[in-house]
């Protein structure tokens, strides 16, 4: 999107309403029902790009490119301001109309607050509405929404954060920031959906850093698979709903990395949220993976063969200030060659067996995965100073 003066737009743009109705429609033929989210009222920089008057400084605002925003730029919706809801009831009314699915997802999360302690209208709603904290005031808001999404004859579904200052009478949960928050709202008799970071957020890196495109922290695909999104704290199962797989895009900047990042994380996940928890298994799995990597060979879609990349793992010795190296893989049965000699390693370098003793002089690692004395991982370097940095020396 532009950020100066007379600048042309090379990205961004918006979908008509026939658009949407093409894609509802073309999702309903493959029994799939899309659950719109309008997030609010944080994440909402392109609304206040373009009604400043919505916010809570009225300032001119551009719309974020992936730059540093959050407590710097205004990126809420005033919620003392009686326009935000005017506006708000014509945005929900009309996605309503277009999503026939029951629920309309209305966001709620990572929304800073600190304009709002110093916005005059804020602090009006607050009094008026005997609010003790601006947490409080988010629970108003939310409240707010319900009724608009009620009035539709639909559903409303929020992030975890939504229970902060108090859950909306009808309100249903997404958790993201672990399980704890869909535990709290199954245990009000809301209903849940299970997503955290932890084990379903796509946009993070698969595999080891140092092989992988530029993100953040980690999930790998046998995390995914390990995921239960039924915790035994909930007494009615009825209320998990299920489960959802998220890619977010900041790191991800064309579709050939989108779906990277997807597959085959999507198929564990597709396994986790539609199989009976005892029919799950790991090494069962692999193979029906692998199965699907000939389809999506043919068909020309692109997935990570991460999970084949070794595992690599320095183990402090605090005694002797130095590392050991452990090396595994994620899918079993691959054999582990390295060097510690500058030299590219193959089926014929070191096999790894045990523990490694990194030996003096060396200042590099390398290894490469086979099956079958054929290549499947990527060959992955890494100088010992890093593993030392990772192990806390």
């Amino acid at each position: 999107p532009p950020q100066a003066e007379n600048e042309a737009a090379t990205d961004g743009g918006f979908y008509t309403q026939e658009d949407v109705k093409e894609i509802v429609k073309y999702a309903q033929s493959r029994f799939v029902t899309i659950l719109p989210e309008i997030d609010v009222p944080g994440h909402s920089l392109a609304a206040l790009a373009a009604y400043p008057e919505l916010s809570c400084t009225g300032k001119a605002y551009k719309v974020n490119v992936g730059n540093l925003f959050y407590t710097i730029d205004d990126n809420a919706l005033c919620p003392g301001n009686d326009q935000t809801y005017d506006f708000m009831k014509k945005v929900i009314d009309e996605v309503a109309s277009l999503f026939p699915g029951q629920f309309i997802h209305i966001g709620g999360d990572e929304c800073f607050k600190g304009f709002w302690k110093d916005c005059k209208k804020c602090q009006k709603r607050m009094a008026d509405e005997k609010l003790q904290s601006v947490e409080e005031l988010q629970s108003y808001f939310i409240r707010r929404m319900e009724g608009m999404v009620k009035a539709n004859g639909k559903k409303l579904m929020g992030w975890d954060e939504i229970l902060e200052g108090g859950l909306a009478p009808d309100a249903n949960v997404m958790s993201w920031r672990g399980m704890g928050g869909g535990i709290a709202a199954a245990k009000m008799n809301r209903q849940v959906v299970m997503t955290p970071t932890a084990h379903c957020y796509l946009d993070l890196y698969q595999g080891d850093p140092i092989t992988e495109p530029p993100t953040y922290s980690m999930l790998t695909l046998s995390n995914c698979y390990n995921f239960d999104p039924v915790p035994p704290e909930v007494t009615d199962k009825s209320l998990i709903l299920g489960g959802q797989g998220n890619l977010w895009t900041e790191s991800v900047p064309n579709f050939r990395h989108a779906e990277y990042m997807t597959w085959p994380r999507a198929f564990a996940l597709s396994e986790v949220f539609w199989s009976q928890k005892n029919r799950m298994n790991w090494d069962s799995f692999v193979p029906r993976m692998e199965a699907h990597f000939g389809r999506y060979d043919m068909a020309q879609v692109n997935y990570a063969k991460s999970a084949y990349d070794a595992v690599i793992k320095p183990v402090k010795d605090t005694v002797n200030k130095k590392i050991r190296i452990a090396l595994d893989t994620e899918v079993k049965k691959l054999d582990i060659y390295y060097t510690f000699d500058n030299t590219f390693p193959d089926n014929f370098s070191a096999k790894y067996k045990d523990t490694l003793t990194v030996p003096i002089g060396a200042d590099h690692l390398r290894v490469l995965t086979y099956r079958n004395n054929k290549p499947v991982g990527k060959m992955m370097t890494i100088t010992i100073k890093d593993l030392e940095k990772r192990a806390g020396l």
